[in-house]
C-alpha cells in the first residue's frame, strides 16, 4: 500500500511549485520519494522500510570500512525503483566520512552502528529498519505525473551530509 506522510515542511510546496520548482512526495509501494529541489537540480530522496527479504547478506559487507563505508547487496526484483539494468544487485554504498570533517569519530560510529541494525534483520526476517536512500546521481525521470523513476546504474547511496547519514527527507536547507 502506498502512502504519503505528511511532513510540515511540505506546506511550502504550493509556494515553491508557483515558483516553478518540482518539489513533491511520491508514494511507491510502501515507501517514500520525495523530490527535493538542490542547487544543481532535483534530488531524489527514497525512505523506505528495508527488509531482510530486500537484502542479499551473503554479498553484502559485515564490516564498516575507513570511514564508515559500507555496501549492501539489493536484490533488484524487490527494490521499490525500476533498475531494469541491474540483473544481479542494486548496491546501496554508505558514503566515506573524511577524519577531518566536524565529530567525525561520532559520525563513522552512527554508520558504524547503521550497518549492525541493518546486519541484525538477517536473524528477525519480519522487522523492518526505516532507511534513506539518494538515488541521485544515477536516476532519470520517466514522468513527472505521475512520477516514475528509473536508475541507470546499479549504484544507490545512503543519504549522508558533512559526512553524516542522514535519516530524514528534509530539504538539506532545513537540516
Amino acid at each position: 500500500m502506498a502512502s504519503i506522510r505528511r511532513c510540515p515542511y511540505l506546506r511550502l510546496i504550493p509556494v515553491l511549485a508557483s515558483l516553478g520548482l518540482p518539489i513533491s512526495v511520491i508514494g511507491i509501494a510502501g515507501t517514500e520519494i520525495v523530490v527535493n529541489r538542490g542547487r544543481y537540480g532535483s534530488y531524489y530522496h527514497l525512505q523506505m522500510e528495508l527488509k531482510a527479504e530486500v537484502i542479499d547478506f551473503a554479498r553484502s559487507d559485515h564490516l564498516a570500512r575507513s570511514g564508515g563505508q559500507f555496501e549492501l547487496r539489493l536484490i533488484p526484483q524487490r527494490f521499490p525503483v525500476a533498475a531494469p539494468q541491474c540483473r544481479d544487485a542494486i548496491i546501496l554504498r554508505m558514503p566515506w566520512t573524511s577524519p577531518r570533517v566536524h565529530d567525525a569519530k561520532a559520525k563513522i560510529a552512527a554508520k558504524e552502528e547503521l550497518l549492525k541494525r541493518l546486519l541484525a534483520l538477517r536473524q528477525a526476517p519480519h522487522a523492518t529498519l526505516p532507511v534513506v536512500i539518494e538515488l541521485n546521481p544515477y536516476v532519470k525521470v520517466i514522468s513527472r505525473a505521475p512520477l516514475k523513476l528509473q536508475l541507470t546504474q546499479c549504484n544507490v547511496f545512503f543519504r549522508d551530509n558533512n559526512g553524516a547519514y542522514v535519516d530524514n527527507t528534509k530539504p538539506a536547507s532545513a537540516q
